[in-house]
């Protein structure tokens, strides 16, 4: 199951794409009968991205003022030439004053075009939509999207004279013609990148150019309070553009940026190199400023797209493996099998575990309730937490805080002194309370299981501090959608940087793990097992499921193999 349909199923279902749009066949522009054929050019950035050329129609005479607005619909799926094509359906003032870039509204099934006079509305289901800077915004259940055209008669054919800013395209279009990417920003304490996704125009504005606007334009608005950028204030571009030749992304800043010190050099090189990066043809970044050399500590010019290792939005810690908690105590998986972990928590029995981020430390209820926090070193000491209710969902999250759910208290931080502190929460929908809530790894953002009323949610958050210390007035806040498939959500786990695992179900089928992305909504079946209850996920590893009968399994391969016995499957977060 796939929430949105790929880009490359929707090239093999059709090779002309002449019309677009998702109503009716009766409201649909006719495909024509005389001609030559037109083969939409296809697009690769890499093995895994296809892309169909949209062949955009333009109006043909004798078209009702219903013809006229579906094949306008149609043709805006096409960026080329600033919309060259759907401006053909305007009125000279109209197109004049039409602004496609300020929105996106994605609609999901059919449509439906009604005609009241001289207007021609057009409503459907909304399910998300683009910003003027790419961010993708998934809209709340049952949102509606309206749009009304004003028509009018010019030498004799329907043109249209009024029409909202923006566009309207369905879900197929959007995945025809936009491509997911990201511009790269700091956590604070500038030592992992953070993917702040946008999506991008496969035909239009060249895609290095896009990019690297939006990153010196700075973080989406949801996600700047969380992050940090290396960009100096007054860095813009000094050409506006950035051209790709022979595999070098040529960057050239305005003077501004020669008065970046070294270490905001490197900072915005790395910004920049692993934002570009993403382009199959960029094999190195070339900066220059107002045409002069830009010098960078430690790195050639032009610099190589792997030469910023040490930010890797997705580095785990080496020789990363998975935890399970057994009877027995806890234990590592590795090639060899299962080995317990040193000191006191081989040897206990935990219910529910958490590993920090650095590999060092566990943290985890035990049988009887308690919240243990330990070393993972022989000989360490055994430190109980004393908590007003009682304890569930530990995970770690910036600072080497941990982060759990008390009884009656809500979502509370533990330093490493063992000091608790109340996590403020903002922005949770009336009569909502959180059950579980996972930090990203690089400690912006935040998971959320939430529940209202009867139902679970899957959100996402924003994380943020008014100091370095672990539990300094933490705010979780702006919880958003992430995706609208899932009716029921009991875990989730950080598969990376811009993708979640979840343990759920979809219009109450039984409970299986799914893939979302937080870059486009998009949600794929990643199988089940029977009796699930718990996941884990990390970058570069294989996905653990643990169920209620005590068995792991693993994801190997495209299955569920059982690897050993336990609960809690976790990975370093």
């Amino acid at each position: 199951m796939r929430r949105h349909l790929t880009a490359t199923l929707a090239a093999a279902c059709a090779l002309l794409l002449v019309g677009c749009g998702n109503l009716s066949t009766t409201l649909t522009a006719q495909v024509p009968t005389s001609g030559p054929i037109e083969q939409g050019e296809k697009v690769t950035g890499g093995t895994s991205d296809q892309f169909i050329r949209v062949i955009a129609r333009p109006p043909t005479a004798g078209m009702t003022p219903t013809q006229l607005i579906q094949g306008f619909l149609d043709a805006s799926a096409s960026f080329e030439g600033d919309h060259f094509v759907a401006r053909q359906y305007l009125t000279t003032q109209a197109s004049d004053a039409w602004d496609p870039s300020t929105v996106v509204r994605v609609f999901e099934g059919s449509g439906t075009l009604a005609e009241a006079g001289r207007r021609v509305n057009f409503s459907a289901s909304q399910a998300a939509t683009i910003g003027a800077n790419g961010t993708y915004r998934v809209s709340e259940a049952g949102s509606s999207l309206l749009a009304g055209y004003d028509v009018t008669r010019v030498d004799g054919e329907w043109r249209i004279s009024g029409l909202p800013s923006g566009l309207v395209l369905s879900q197929p279009d959007v995945e025809r013609t936009f491509r997911s990417l990201a511009v790269y920003f700091f956590n604070p304490s500038f030592t992992q990148l953070v993917p702040d996704p946008r999506l991008i125009p496969v035909y239009g504005p060249a895609q290095a150019t896009t990019l690297t606007r939006y990153l010196l334009a700075g973080p989406s608005e949801w996600l700047q309070p969380a992050v940090r950028t290396g960009f100096p204030d007054g860095v813009r571009l000094n050409l506006e553009s950035v051209p790709v030749v022979n595999g070098v992304a040529q960057v050239d800043l305005n003077r501004s940026a020669r008065l970046a010190s070294e270490e905001a050099r490197v900072a915005l090189s790395e910004q920049l190199v692993w934002t570009l990066a993403q382009l199959s043809d960029v094999e190195s970044v070339g900066i220059t400023a107002a045409g002069e050399p830009f010098l960078v500590p430690g790195v050639s010019s032009p610099q190589l797209r792997g030469s910023w290792p040490e930010v890797n939005p997705n580095a785990m810690p080496v020789g990363v493996t998975g935890y399970v908690a057994q009877t027995a105590g806890v234990v590592a998986l590795t090639d060899e099998g299962t080995v317990p972990v040193p000191g006191p928590a081989g040897i206990t029995d935990f219910v529910d575990i958490a590993i920090s981020g650095d590999n060092t430390v566990l943290a985890g209820i035990d049988n009887k309730g308690n919240l243990i926090r330990v070393p993972m070193t022989a000989r360490a000491p055994r430190a109980r937490i004393t908590l007003s209710g009682a304890p569930s969902a530990p995970a770690f999250g910036p600072n080497g805080s941990l982060w759990i759910v008390v009884a009656g208290k809500g979502l509370t931080a533990v330093d490493e002194r063992g000091v608790v502190a109340p996590i403020t929460v903002q922005g949770l929908p009336k009569r909502s309370f959180i059950l579980a809530a996972v930090p990203s790894r690089d400690g912006t953002r935040a998971a959320l299981i939430v529940r209202t009323g009867a139902r679970t949610r899957l959100l996402l958050a924003r994380i943020t501090s008014s100091g370095p210390a672990a539990t300094t007035d933490l705010t979780v806040s702006e919880p958003i959608g992430v995706e609208k498939l899932l009716t029921e959500v009991v875990d989730v786990a950080w598969a990376d940087s811009d993708a979640l695992l979840v343990l759920g179900s979809a219009g109450g089928a039984e409970l299986q793990a799914f893939s979302v992305s937080l870059s486009d909504g998009s949600v794929d079946d990643q199988g089940a097992v029977a009796g699930a209850t718990s996941i884990a996920a990390a970058p570069g590893q294989p996905s653990l499921m643990g169920t209620s009968e005590g068995k792991i399994y693993e994801a190997l391969g495209g299955a569920w193999l059982n690897r050993t016995s336990g609960v809690a499957p976790t990975y370093p977060n």
